[in-house]
Formats: C-alpha cells, structure tokens, sequence
C-alpha cells in the first residue's frame, strides 16, 4: 500500500485577521444551508421570511447570500464581517479548502490575498484534512 503524505504533514499556522479579503472582490457564491439561514436571521434580529427574501438567492449551486453590487458579501460591513460570530460553513473552513490546500504554489497564492496564513494557530495534518472534508460538504 502507498503510504500518501501531504505536502502539509507537517501543519500550518493560520489566523483570521477578519480583513475581508475572502469576503471581497469578484461575485462568487456564498453557500448556505436552511441551518444556516435559521442561524444567521435569528442572530440577526431577522424573521425567516424577511431574511430568506433579503439575503438569500438562488443558484445553479443551491442557496447563496446575496451580493452587493460591486461583489461583496452583503455581510461585509464597516471593512469587517458583521455576522463573523455565525458566519456559513463555508467562511468557517476558508482558507482550508481544497484548491487553497493542493499544493504548496497554492497554498502561497492563496497568502498573497490572506495576510493571516503563516499567522497565529498552528493547524496539524489531521485537523486540516477534517477542514479539507468540511469544505467539501459545503459544495
């Protein structure tokens, strides 16, 4: 049997500066769940109606947050995420995705835009793997 070691066997260090540079940018898809949107309009204030009418679109992927004009996160306010605290699965597991994970030149294309890798918590093998796998239920 082939014994497979990732590039990052020997862990990283990662901490969210909440720069919102993964929260920024070009349009993209915010995934979410009904756990999710419960989650979010409750700590909000919101009722689910108002909250799924407002904030929430559809996609040929499922449900995402909306956008604003120029791409970002409707969330993203004040240069910050103002639902960090509940923020999606999604946000939760960045930058521990697969495309960010695949390999080394990936890993540091991906520093270029998050000024908190190479920061902070250190993240062993096992613990990235289990984000690398939580990512991937969010597609």
């Amino acid at each position: 049997m082939i014994e497979f070691k990732p590039w990052f066997e020997q862990g990283v260090r990662f901490t969210c500066t909440e720069c919102g540079q993964c929260c920024t940018g070009a349009p993209g898809v915010v995934r979410v769940d009904e756990n999710n949107i419960r989650e979010i309009a409750a700590w909000r204030g919101n009722n689910l109606t108002y909250f799924r009418r407002t904030y929430v679109r559809k996609t040929d992927e499922g449900l995402s947050l909306t956008e604003k004009e120029n791409g970002d996160c409707i969330f993203f306010k004040n240069n910050r995420c103002s639902i960090y605290p509940v923020r999606p699965g999604q946000c939760r597991t960045y930058p521990f995705w697969f495309r960010n994970m695949r390999s080394p030149e990936a890993w540091k294309e991906t520093a270029r835009e998050c000024p908190g890798i190479g920061q902070g918590e250190y993240f062993d093998a096992e613990e990235i793997i289990r984000r690398i796998h939580a990512s991937l239920e969010q597609i």
